[in-house]
């Protein structure tokens, strides 16, 4: 059987994730860098067929190749996060209207779907690959917009994977209110093998307490910290510092090792390899410098952060 394959791409400030499936099938979670992104989904499945895109929340560090990804591949379906009360931007509402117009399956997710992406049936899914997509609550964004305090990032969708023993979460923007409302239905409390840090390692996306209750060996966060947002922040840096520093942890940023790949070579084991592929955010994902996962230094950035002006 061919190994499950996940790529978190180094794309600077954002977010892509390409996940290469036993069955060959291709799903991409948010779609960003769109030279690299389509250079990698062309050597994966040169007759160009997507199996699923995600696209986690309208912010355009998540959903600005995705024009281009439609060009060049035939997307089979679309999820996207809910559709949200205020206009919001127009290259969202664009990637929407192309949608409409390729006719391509979309559904905006509010709660909780389960996808087989090479087959499989609940409740015998042990030995087959799964995701689980967790949408926000209607509940939860009301009461959001209520109290004035609704934004992108709450809209965000969590996609947790599950193939034997391995299981990874991917976090993409989800604040404290989108972890609040999962925990309170109980949908999290399975731990995770590898965590995607949510919203680029920032405070309210990555909370110490949801990190040690998810007990990943290895967090990735997806970001440049000398970049507009200066994301991950002072607080979001002492917690991968700290994680870091616990016997067989790492946290590891994407700026440092550039696109990593996992590879799962037995679910019944969870057995993998993990590579990092030392490409710039502006490289092409096979550049010829892999090798092991660098150490990432937290404690520099952690100095750094507290040198700057508040």
């Amino acid at each position: 059987m061919a190994p499950l394959t996940i790529y978190l791409l180094n794309v600077g400030q954002a977010d892509a994730s390409v996940i290469h499936t036993p069955g060959g099938n291709l799903i991409v979670i948010d779609a960003v860098s769109p030279k690299k992104l389509n250079d990698l989904l062309s050597q994966l499945r040169p007759d160009g067929e997507i199996a699923q895109l995600i696209i986690t929340h309208p912010h355009d560090d998540h959903y600005r190749g995705a024009d281009s990804l439609l060009d060049k591949f035939h997307v089979q379906r679309v999820t996207l996060a809910p559709f949200w009360q205020e206009p919001g931007p127009t290259g969202y509402h664009a990637i929407i209207n192309r949608l409409s117009e390729l006719q391509v399956p979309t559904r905006f997710l509010c709660g909780y779907e389960r996808v087989y992406p090479d087959g499989g049936t609940y409740p015998e899914y042990e030995d087959s690959l799964v995701l689980e997509l967790l949408g926000p609550s209607n509940s939860t964004l009301d009461q959001l917009a209520q109290s004035a305090t609704l934004e992108p990032n709450h809209l965000s969708i969590i996609t947790r994977l599950c193939y034997g023993k391995f299981t990874m979460v991917f976090a993409g923007d989800a604040q404290m209110e989108n972890w609040q409302h999962f925990d309170e239905e109980g949908l999290l409390e399975k731990k995770c093998t590898i965590l995607r840090a949510a919203h680029h390692g920032s405070k309210r996306g990555s909370q110490w307490e949801r990190i040690e209750r998810l007990s990943p060996s290895l967090v990735v966060v997806s970001s440049d910290p000398n970049g507009e947002h200066e994301l991950p922040d002072l607080v979001g840096s002492v917690i991968f510092l700290e994680f870091s520093q616990q016997a067989d942890q790492a946290a590891a940023l994407t700026h440092t090792t550039g696109t990593i790949e996992i590879k799962v070579l037995d679910p019944g084991t969870g057995q993998r390899t993990i590579t990092a592929l030392g490409d710039s955010a502006n490289d092409l994902v096979f550049s010829g410098q892999s090798g092991p996962l660098p150490e990432t230094d937290w404690a520099a950035l952690v100095e750094t952060r507290l040198a700057e002006p508040s």
